[in-house]
């Protein structure tokens, strides 16, 4: 029972916030701080689990000729997510105590820790049904807090286009699904791997593949990314960068590849072209934004990219460091959209031009920034590096153009992490007039410094995930180690 009580503390959580009067803000903010950070803790128990040790639990739920069940498991895969949505969540709400207005407080929160439930059913989900509910339910929280909370008109613009976007993505995984389960009249995982080949292998792929692109973003399908990226409440877009964004590369690896391994090598090509794409759009686009939340945002698109590539080089080596470059950078975005997210609140600009020499007033915010940044351009000793620097040698085993094309943008994010640091700290001094104090407050310190320790730690010891990869591949069904291993 712990999976359940991991996956749903966080939405009963949010139903008790309803009990709690609007006006009480100290209650809400200790009731949804209290379950965020107790969902964190007890997500931490699955790290005693051995790397053939599954917390699984299975309940019948449909009957008949496509049976389901509700069956959530965590295993060697799965374990990264779950302890990388429970920190990043934890961090977000607490960060969400400064950006609701005292009478919409319980509101915000309620939506992010609904959030942060939809985000643990779908990494946990072991059956396709369940995975395509929790697939459609996380858009929900996202919409509502764009379109009713941002408090401007492009934040709801933005609002329809994620919705837009991601549910017309949704709705071609739900032809896949359906065209999958008609062969095989299951939704269970464990007893949907197919033998299928041919034409309908292929097109079930691409209708995973797309929806998996379009969630992550991936070029050419991230024009939903930029507005929402820019509009979103920084705690919102934290989690969006930081978490949501894995969804679709975690789809990936714990059904697409397993499923469908022959047509994975048919598609591969084009979706490595793809992956390129959006590796160098991302940072030739990052260099060129003068907002500073869009270019991490493109940096993303980027960083990103370069998993897209390591899970099609098809090598054990390239898939395991892409899993740690999932993780790492959830991490890095996420500590860089609120710390972006604090500055915006005292200067009320994300202009580049418009601020700058910061580090002059706030020394502990260039600080964390600095760890930030440089784990984002991938410094030696922070996790960024650990996972770029595997994932070139894992791919140029089997695809060194590609991996030669990769470096170019590995090149690129010094150009545009380094400018994002010097405008912002660096410089002459540049505030726009009745800015405030700009230095990090000790709440927003303590709230960045678990995501920045995290950092440090995969950047220091990054064995103690990338030794647990090879694991995760393999612990999926018998295919992906097969797909994975075939130019190994």
């Amino acid at each position: 029972m712990l999976i359940n009580t991991v996956i749903f503390l966080p939405l009963v959580t949010a139903l008790v916030l309803l009990c709690v009067p609007r006006t009480a803000s100290g209650a809400l903010k200790a009731i949804a701080l209290a379950g965020a950070v107790a969902t964190f803790v007890l997500s931490l128990t699955f790290m005693s689990l051995g790397v053939s040790t599954v917390a699984d639990f299975t309940a019948p739920w449909i009957a008949g000729p496509w049976s389901a069940a509700y069956h959530v498991r965590v295993d060697a895969l799965r374990l990264f997510f779950v302890l990388l949505t429970t920190l990043v969540s934890a961090a977000c709400v607490w960060a969400a105590f400064s950006y609701a207005q005292a009478m919409r407080l319980r509101g915000f929160l309620f939506l992010l820790l609904t959030f942060e439930t939809t985000l643990l059913g779908l990494f946990t989900a072991a059956d396709l049904l369940l995975f395509y509910i929790y697939w459609d339910l996380m858009l929900i929280p996202v919409f509502l807090i764009l379109s009713g909370y941002a408090g401007s008109d492009d934040a709801r613009k933005a609002a329809w286009g994620y919705l837009i976007y991601n549910g017309a993505g949704g709705l071609v995984l739900l032809l896949g699904i359906i065209g999958l389960v008609n062969q095989t009249h299951t939704f269970e995982v464990s007893g949907l791997v197919p033998n299928l080949s041919g034409a309908l292998s292929w097109w079930l792929f691409g209708a995973f593949a797309f929806a998996f692109a379009v969630k992550t973003p991936a070029f050419p399908f991230h024009s939903w990314m930029p507005a929402t990226y820019t509009q979103s409440p920084p705690p919102l877009v934290a989690m969006v960068s930081g978490v949501q964004s894995k969804a679709g590369l975690f789809g990936l690896l714990a059904f697409a590849l397993p499923l469908f391994p022959d047509a994975a090598h048919v598609w591969a090509p084009l979706l490595l072209v793809m992956a390129i794409a959006s590796i160098l759009y991302g940072a030739l686009a990052a260099i060129g934004a003068r907002d500073m939340k869009l270019l991490v945002a493109y940096s993303s698109l980027s960083h990103l990219g370069l998993v897209w590539l390591a899970f099609f080089a098809f090598s054990i080596t390239s898939v395991s460091a892409g899993i740690l470059m999932l993780i790492s950078h959830g991490l890095i975005a996420a500590a860089l959209f609120l710390l972006l997210g604090f500055i915006e609140e005292r200067v009320g600009t994300r202009d580049l031009g418009a601020v700058g020499g910061l580090s002059q007033h706030a020394p502990r915010l260039a600080a964390y920034m600095l760890v930030a940044a440089m784990a984002a351009l991938g410094l030696p000793g922070l996790s960024g590096f650990a996972g770029e620097f595997l994932i070139l040698i894992g791919t140029w085993q089997t695809q060194p153009l590609y991996t030669s094309l990769a470096l170019i943008a590995v090149v690129l994010a010094c150009v545009y992490m380094l400018v994002l640091f010097q405008s912002l700290m660096h410089g002459p001094e540049r505030l726009p007039r009745g800015a405030g104090s700009i230095e990090l407050r000790p709440r927003e310190m303590w709230l960045v410094a678990p995501l920045l320790a995290a950092i440090v730690f995969l950047g220091v010891w990054p064995g103690w995930l990338n030794d647990r990869t090879p694991n995760a591949v393999t612990a999926q069904p018998p295919a992906v180690s097969t797909t994975v291993g075939r130019h190994a």
